[in-house]
């Protein structure tokens, strides 16, 4: 990867870095940790996503976009990390602490999208749509599939549609083709060797980010904790409250700060 990493970092403390959903970026999760004292706080536009280009034959996946966010660590001179995310940065998380677990001081795993399985059932609608997002009248095809009506009484309908907005690159549509496509890790048993403390954070009514399988991960990473909150489908505001809430506890109990 050549293309320039755009990134944030906010704040002193302890190092946190925290990655964006599929098809997100760096707002997403700066808002999260917006103003969190005691933070040394980082996130970056995985390539494809936000202002951080694709270089000519680049290939998102999980170990890519793991490596790119370990290299940037290195740039930035830290070695060691609280490493967290939502959705696809959860899973860019649990790459990282099985393949460089000397890395890492723990996890904060929020609304996992993937196991161990490629092309998960519940991001079938995001391959949907990638197949209409360079078409004329795309998201009009989009929106009369059903499998976008079988969540559209869902706000997560919205957040779907956000696909096709001009904003997003050119080659979103291939980014999401190949992160639906990859998993972070291959076997559910080798989330036993995971050995730092670990929140997973899930919610109900996410047609998205099944609570299931933040329960699957729970269950497999030995002494991890699982929380349950509002889903931001039925109030963003809250959500957000209850996640950050959750997170300055987390830490603060498990003396992660330095």
């Amino acid at each position: 990867m050549n293309g320039e990493i755009n990134f944030i970092e906010r704040g002193q403390g302890l190092p946190v870095v925290f990655q964006h959903g599929l098809t997100a970026n760096i707002e997403q999760t700066a808002a999260l940790f917006h103003d969190m004292k005691g933070i040394h706080f980082f996130s970056i536009d995985c390539p494809g996503h936000g202002k951080s280009q694709m270089s000519p034959g680049y290939r998102p996946s999980f170990d890519n976009y793991a490596d790119e966010l370990v290299r940037f660590l290195d740039r930035m001179g830290i070695a060691k990390a609280v490493f967290g995310g939502i959705s696809m940065g959860s899973g860019i998380s649990i790459n990282i602490a099985l393949r460089f677990p000397h890395r890492v001081l723990g996890l904060l795993l929020v609304r996992p999208a993937w196991l161990d399985q490629v092309n998960p059932p519940n991001l079938q609608v995001l391959l949907s749509a990638a197949g209409l997002m360079n078409k004329p009248g795309g998201k009009e095809e989009f929106s009369s599939l059903p499998e976008f009506l079988d969540i559209e009484p869902s706000a997560a309908a919205q957040s779907v549609l956000g696909v096709f907005s001009p904003d997003q690159q050119s080659g979103l549509s291939q980014v999401i083709r190949d992160m639906v496509g990859d998993r972070p890790f291959g076997r559910m048993e080798q989330l036993r060797e995971i050995a730092v403390p670990t929140l997973i954070i899930g919610n109900d009514d996410d047609p998205l980010h099944p609570y299931g399988m933040a329960e699957k991960i729970q269950q497999s990473i030995p002494g991890s904790v699982l929380i349950k909150v509002t889903s931001r489908y039925i109030a963003d505001p809250l959500h957000t409250t209850q996640v950050r809430k959750r997170i300055r506890e987390f830490i603060r109990e498990n003396q992660l700060y330095q």
